[in-house]
């Protein structure tokens, strides 16, 4: 037999002669995981995907070096539209197992459909959206947003019950048994579902340990009860940040609002003394002199000290707009976080706001012209072209060095190409194939160019006809 650890090769004991290694205790732990991978597989070939996770799970917990499982954990997560899961299992699977090409073959695949994976991620990003409606208690925002995660991924088994969560939420359980069952379809002992399904068909099999003679106030009570459940692993988290975060925004808007009016208060001054200075020729006074340079020099003291106000409140405004920022972060609201910062200059702000304006920026901005980016795509592809240029233009203004800005700059040209405007659109494919000419969009780009041409060369074939 070969060791494990050292790869010795020896022909009997229990033990490594070479390192010490306990052979038997491998081979035990070997067998368990084994065996544990075996219920993994029988649970996934029943449909029963969160016995099957948790089953492989455990399996991989016990030995590491499990290909076998952690290959099956992948497709399993697949099937839940958790791509991201199962991209991290098939990638480690293929670094610890490099003969096994099982999971190299399923990254390949998902490498060569592109579009496919991009449409999944599309359906994620649209879920945490939900996520954040839930937890301002928008759930018809909610549901809207988990509807299109749907259409992207069939099979994201969590968006099915969450948007059977917010209809439950809002007290239209008919509308949310379909999202159950097909829960129950895809995943038949998802145990959120099931709770739901006793939530909303008390005499069924499902639900049999459920009173189904309760009245029907008891029932909405429960409801509720379930969903502030529900709801407080979206917001109870970040309770304390939030609360510190709204007393930032607190001193922010006082600021905002004390400086203003201290700004007209002078402004009104300065007028009056206007009035005083033009109205000055008809003063008959016997030292008018005096006083003419005395209003003079009041009115040029003013003018200075308001000028200092006004560069004040412009300070306080951009401090109290970090501060708003930074409680905004804290609420998981990165999108809005970014657009209140993104054309901040922070030449003349202290140290400390710096440092909070670079948190925000660093932890805001790539999160946000992702969501914005996806965003822009659903707009120009319902054919909303105002909001998927203004979308996508802010996205652009978030970006740095990402590996889709070209993306944003093709699709940025589809829109103005829809919206007629050709010299704008030939602008974008051209600053696509110049300086992203790697980019997943530069072939399209250059389709697009050529069809632009194409028509422009037949519009004045026909002109000169």
């Amino acid at each position: 037999m070969k060791c494990p650890v050292c790869g010795y090769i020896f022909k009997s004991g229990s033990a490594c002669p070479d390192c010490g290694t306990d052979i038997v205790l491998y081979n035990k732990t070997r067998a368990i995981s084994d065996r544990l991978y075996n219920y993994g597989l029988k649970c996934a070939n029943e449909r029963d995907l969160t016995g099957a996770i948790e089953s492989l799970k455990k399996s991989i917990l016990v030995n590491k070096f499990n290909t076998k499982a952690r290959n099956l954990l992948g497709l399993v997560y697949f099937e839940k539209g958790l791509v991201a899961d199962a991209l991290r299992e098939w990638v480690m699977s293929s670094n610890l197992n490099k003969q096994d090409k099982t999971a190299s073959e399923y990254l390949e695949k998902l490498r060569t459909n592109a579009r496919e994976l991009e449409k999944m991620n599309d359906a994620l990003r649209l879920y945490n959206l939900a996520i954040q409606y839930m937890g301002q208690h928008s759930e018809d925002l909610a549901l809207i947003q988990l509807k299109k995660a749907i259409a992207y991924n069939p099979k994201l088994v969590d968006a099915y019950n969450l948007a059977a969560l917010c209809n439950m939420a809002s007290g239209n359980n008919t509308a949310a048994e379909p999202f159950v069952k097909r829960v129950l379809y895809l995943d038949k002992k998802n145990p959120t579902a099931l709770r739901y399904m006793q939530e909303i068909t008390p005499g069924s099999k499902v639900g049999e340990t459920v009173d189904s003679r309760e009245d029907s106030a008891a029932a909405r009570r429960k409801r509720r009860l379930s969903y502030k459940e529900s709801n407080k692993s979206i917001i109870g988290k970040q309770e304390i940040l939030l609360f510190l975060g709204g007393v930032v925004c607190a001193v922010a808007v006082l600021m905002a609002l004390v400086f203003p009016t201290m700004l007209e208060s002078r402004s009104k001054t300065i007028n009056e003394l206007k009035t005083t200075l033009e109205n000055y020729e008809s003063y008959n006074g016997g030292d008018g002199s005096a006083s003419y340079d005395e209003v003079l020099q009041e009115n040029a003291s003013l003018k200075e000290e308001l000028e200092k106000y006004k560069d004040s409140v412009v300070l306080q405004t951009k401090i109290g707009n970090v501060n708003k920022a930074y409680a905004l972060l804290a609420n998981g609201e990165y999108k809005e976080a970014a657009l209140l910062i993104k054309d901040i200059d922070i030449s003349d702000m202290s140290d400390d706001d710096i440092k909070i304006y670079d948190q925000v920026r660093e932890q805001t901005f790539a999160k946000a012209a992702e969501d914005l980016f996806s965003e822009g795509k659903m707009y120009y592809l319902s054919g909303k072209y105002d909001d998927a240029e203004n979308t996508l233009n802010d996205c652009l203004d978030l970006l740095t060095d990402e590996d889709y800005t070209g993306d944003v700059l093709y699709y940025l040209g589809k829109t103005a190409e829809s919206k007629g405007e050709t010299a704008t659109a030939v602008s974008y494919y051209q600053r696509v194939l110049s300086d992203y000419p790697n980019s997943s969009q530069a072939a399209n780009a250059q389709n697009s160019l050529n069809s632009l041409s194409t028509a422009s060369g037949s519009a004045n074939t026909g002109s000169n006809q």
